[in-house]
């Protein structure tokens, strides 16, 4: 799982097509845009989040800065649109300050299976990784999922 930066950009009043190049051309001057989603730009160093923040503020297009998780073999529920998004290259992206993740360490396979079943209605989305897998669920709900290993006898390990 990878962390990345997403700068996300105000929506644009009606600029001249020059001044629009224009801000794309800064943009590739500052920063090595990996990818992107509507009006957030994907990068992969703080140093050029901070750099493009500093010229959209200049530009009066700054809106928020995201640090932005990327699992690699990620599936998402139908909760996934409240927490992430999927950008122009079909990669998912969460939002990573919203989001908990977390590996099952121990159960048996009736206790994992019964744990799995009540954590459904809570999951929004797993990666599956070659030594197992990341299981994702709102941050604030960390406490509710810890009661529910409890219950069924099954621990579990936050990721950072």
């Amino acid at each position: 799982m990878s962390l990345f930066y997403g700068i996300e950009m105000k929506p644009a009043e009606k600029k001249l097509p020059a001044a629009s190049a224009q801000i794309v051309r800064k943009t590739a001057e500052l920063a090595k845009v990996i990818d992107r989603c509507e009006k957030i730009v994907i990068v992969k160093a703080m140093e050029e989040a901070l750099a493009l923040k500093e010229y959209y503020e200049t530009q009066n297009l700054f809106e928020e800065l995201h640090p932005l998780l990327s699992p690699a073999h990620f599936q998402p529920t139908g909760r996934f649109q409240d927490y992430g998004f999927q950008s122009v290259s079909q990669r998912h992206y969460l939002f990573e300050d919203t989001v908990l993740s977390f590996r099952i360490n121990r159960g048996t396979d009736q206790e994992i299976s019964m744990f799995l079943f009540q954590l459904d209605e809570h999951l929004i989305g797993t990666d599956q990784e070659d030594d197992g897998s990341n299981y994702f669920v709102d941050r604030e709900e960390k406490e509710l999922i810890q009661k529910y290993a409890s219950a069924y006898n099954v621990i579990i390990t936050a990721r950072s």
